[in-house]
C-alpha cells in the first residue's frame, strides 16, 4: 500500500511537469508515455537504481491503471514496456540486476529464536501478558505459514487508499482513529479458537487439541476462503502452542467454566459417551483480540483488555530478538513464512501447499523458495544416502548465528560518539526541529480553539 501512494505521487508529479491532467492523461497513455515517465523517474530520483526497483514501480503502476480505469493495459504494450526496462533503461541508466537473497527461517532457527526469547532475554516487556502472547505469534506463524497482518492489526486509513487511485472522489470518511464501536480489527479474536480434549484411554490425562481459524487472509474481502489449522500438544514445551493459549486465556478469564490454572484443564476427562469435550469461552470475549496492544491502563504499563495488537509492535518485536539473539541479517515475519511454507512443501500435495500458503496457484510459491537448494545433489549424482543434517545447517539463517555479538554499544563507544563534530551538529538538528514542531503544535492548537 506504500509503494502505491508514492507511484500516484510520482505520476501526478509527472503530469504537472508535462502540464497535463493525471486522470485525463492516463486514460489516453501509450506505452510511449509510460516508459516517459519511467526515464522521468529514474533522472527524478537518482537513487532509483536497481532493475527490480522499476519492474516493481511498473508493477504497481499497472495495478494503479486497472483500478484507476477499470481495465487491464494493453497487454501487448505492457510486454515492450517491460522489455524496454530490461534492455534500453539497463544500458543507458547502469541499472544494479543484482537480487536480495531472501532467508530462510527453519525449525532449528525458530529454536534459537525462542530459547533466548525464554532463557537469555532481558528485554523488558510492558507485561509478561505480551511476553507469553509474542512467542505465541511466533508458532503460529510458524505452523501456519500466515502473512503477519492476520494476526495483527494495520489500521487503514480510507482516505490514504482512495487517493492511491487517479480520479477517485475525495468525499470519504477521514478518521483512521481506533473507534472500539465502529471498526472491525480483522485479526484472531476468541472467536476463531477452540480449544478441546480428545480421549486418552488408558492415560493420566486427555489430549489438549487447538482449533484456529484464520479468516482475514489476503483477498478475504474479495474471495474469503477461510483456513482451520489443528494444532497440538508436542513433547518440547519450546513447541506447544496449546500451552501458550491456554495461559493466555486464563489470563484473560476467557472459559465459561472455573478454569484458573493449566493443571485445572488436565484434570478434566472426556465423558465415556462423548468424542471430544470443547472447552467454550465467556460470551463478552468472543470478539476480543487474542493478540492484545501494549498501552497505558489506569495510569499503568500493561496489555489493552480490547485493542489489538498493531503490526508494527509484533514486528519491533521480532527485529529486536534476532538482535539479541545473534542473528546477522535482520529478522522478518517473512522469513518464518518462507520457512514454514518449506516444511509444508517437502510433506504436503502442490493443493494443500497453496491451500496453505493462500496462493492462487503453484506459480508464486517460486516467489518464497530458498535461494540455497534443499535437495543433496552431491548424495543424488554419486548414490549415497542423504546429509540432511549437514543440509539443513548449511542453508538456514542459524548458520550466521553468533550470541557473542554485541547487540549495545560500549560506555567508551557511546561517550567517543557524543564528542564526534558530525553527531553534535545532528543532535543540535534534532533539538531544534523538536523545538518546531512544538511551536508549530501550540499554533495549530491556539488556532482550532480560537
Amino acid at each position: 500500500m506504500e509503494s502505491m501512494g508514492v507511484v500516484t505521487s510520482r505520476w501526478i508529479r509527472h503530469c504537472k511537469f508535462l502540464g497535463v491532467n493525471e486522470h485525463g492523461f492516463m486514460e489516453i497513455a501509450e506505452k510511449e508515455d509510460i516508459m516517459t515517465f519511467l526515464d522521468w523517474m529514474l533522472d527524478t530520483f537518482p537513487r532509483i537504481r536497481k532493475r527490480s526497483s522499476v519492474l516493481e514501480y511498473k508493477r504497481v503502476f499497472f495495478m494503479i491503471y486497472r483500478k484507476s480505469m477499470k481495465r487491464d493495459f494493453d497487454r501487448e504494450a505492457a510486454s515492450e514496456i517491460h522489455d524496454y526496462i530490461t534492455g534500453y533503461l539497463i544500458l543507458s541508466y547502469a541499472l544494479d540486476t543484482t537480487t536480495k537473497e531472501k532467508p530462510v527461517l527453519n525449525v532449528d532457527d525458530i529454536y534459537l529464536i525462542l530459547h533466548h526469547h525464554w532463557v537469555h532475554d532481558r528485554s523488558k516487556f510492558p507485561d509478561e501478558h505480551q511476553r507469553i502472547q509474542f512467542a505465541l505469534m511466533i508458532l503460529l506463524q510458524s505452523y501456519t505459514a500466515t502473512r503477519p497482518r492476520v494476526l495483527a492489526y494495520v489500521s487503514i486509513n480510507k482516505k490514504r487508499i482512495a487517493a492511491h487511485y487517479i480520479g477517485q472522489s475525495e468525499d470519504v470518511d477521514l478518521s483512521a482513529q481506533w473507534n472500539p464501536e465502529e471498526d472491525d480489527f480483522r485479526t484472531v479474536s476468541y472467536r476463531d479458537v477452540k480449544l478441546f480434549l480428545l480421549p486418552n484411554l488408558g492415560a493420566p490425562k486427555d489430549l489438549l487439541v487447538m482449533e484456529i481459524t484464520l479468516r482475514y487472509t489476503k483477498g478475504w474481502d474479495r474471495r474469503p476462503i477461510p483456513k482451520t489449522f489443528i494444532l497440538y500438544e508436542v513433547d518440547n514445551l519450546i513447541f506447544d502452542a496449546t500451552l501458550l493459549m491456554v495461559t493466555l486465556a486464563i489470563l484473560d478469564q476467557a472459559f465459561k467454566a472455573e478454569i484458573s490454572s493449566v493443571e485445572d484443564i488436565y484434570r478434566i476427562r472426556v465423558p465415556p459417551a462423548r468424542h471430544s469435550l470443547e472447552f467454550d469461552w465467556n460470551e463478552d470475549i468472543l470478539d476480543i483480540p487474542v493478540f492484545r496492544q501494549p498501552g497505558s491502563i489506569s495510569g499503568k504499563i500493561g496489555t489493552s483488555p480490547t485493542q489489538p495488537i498493531r503490526y508494527q509492535t509484533y514486528i519491533r518485536y521480532l527485529q529486536r530478538l534476532g538482535i539479541v539473539s545473534g542473528f546477522m541479517q535482520i529478522l522478518t515475519s517473512y522469513m518464518i513464512r518462507r520457512g514454514s511454507g518449506e516444511a509444508v512443501e517437502a510433506v504436503a500435495t502442490q493443493g494443500q501447499l497453496q491451500q496453505v500458503m493462500n496462493h492462487q496457484n503453484a506459480g508464486i510459491y517460486q516467489a518464497y523458495i530458498n535461494q540455497r537448494v534443499q535437495c543433496d545433489t552431491v548424495a543424488a549424482f554419486i548414490g549415497r544416502p542423504s546429509k540432511k543434517a549437514l543440509m539443513s545447517a548449511a542453508t538456514h539463517m542459524s548458520r550466521y548465528v553468533d550470541p557473542r555479538a554485541p547487540c549495545e554499544a560500549g560506555q567508551q563507544e557511546l561517550e567517543q560518539a557524543r564528542s564526534e563534530y558530525g553527531i553534535l551538529q545532528l543532535i543540535e538538528l534534532r533539538d531544534m526541529l523538536y523545538r518546531e514542531v512544538c511551536l508549530c503544535q501550540k499554533h495549530c492548537t491556539l488556532d482550532i480553539i480560537d
